[in-house]
């Protein structure tokens, strides 16, 4: 189903996204929205939003507004003479479109073509830091070692978390790439949900140890 089509469409540059809000409700099957580029050659290309996740995640049952993108890099090509966006989906769905924006830059963050290499080495670093951290929690709290430096560690890693988490969310919700929204959320959710959910283990582990030791100087007495 065509929903718009935009004649001479003002592309300044050869990378170039048209974005929005979607929502649906009880969409059969994996639908998806599609944008098709033509040239003045008399060649046509598409793209299709048919990703497990993110800005270009297919159509599948119900979901409130959320953002996509619909990317296009036509690098080598004259500027496209028409666009036409459809909502494709193989059974029964309702499909609600917020107003489109065609941005240059592919969709990418401003025009800064080392965004996604950052936030790469930024998922890279951040990672090796939290599992360095996360190992040292669960070396000394197996020891029963450095209680306080243990539980301080834990939250440090739950703020730290939280702080990308949110970021990643905000990422996502402007329709970031992938590689930018997917460190933060992956990152988030490790530094913040796991140690959050370990922490009633580690207290409970470290109080068991005191106890015990409680236990050993009454014997010796």
């Amino acid at each position: 189903m065509t929903v718009v089509t935009i004649e001479r469409p003002a592309v300044a540059g050869p990378r170039y996204a048209l974005t929005g809000q979607v929502r649906y409700e009880g969409v059969e099957g994996a639908g998806y929205l599609e944008l098709w580029n033509y040239f003045p050659d008399g060649s046509h290309f598409f793209t299709r939003t048919l990703a497990d996740g993110g800005p270009m995640m297919k159509l599948q049952g119900t979901s409130d507004w959320r953002p996509f993108t619909l990317p296009f890099d036509a690098t080598g090509a004259p500027p496209p003479t028409r666009l036409v966006v459809n909502v494709v989906f193989p059974g029964r769905g309702v499909v609600y479109l917020g107003p489109l924006q065609l941005a240059d830059g592919g969709g990418l963050a401003g025009a800064d073509p080392t965004l996604e290499a950052r936030a790469g080495w930024f998922g890279g670093i951040a990672g090796a830091i939290v599992g360095c951290v996360g190992g040292l929690i669960g070396v000394l709290t197996s020891l029963g070692r450095a209680r306080r430096l243990v539980i301080a560690a834990a939250g440090t890693l739950v703020v730290f978390g939280t702080i990308a988490f949110v970021a990643g969310v905000a990422a996502l919700t402007r329709s970031q790439p992938y590689a930018v929204y997917y460190p933060l959320l992956l990152i988030g959710f490790l530094s913040a949900i796991v140690p959050l959910g370990l922490m009633p283990a580690i207290r409970k582990r470290y109080e068991e140890i005191e106890l015990r030791t409680m236990r050993a100087h009454d014997l010796l007495r």
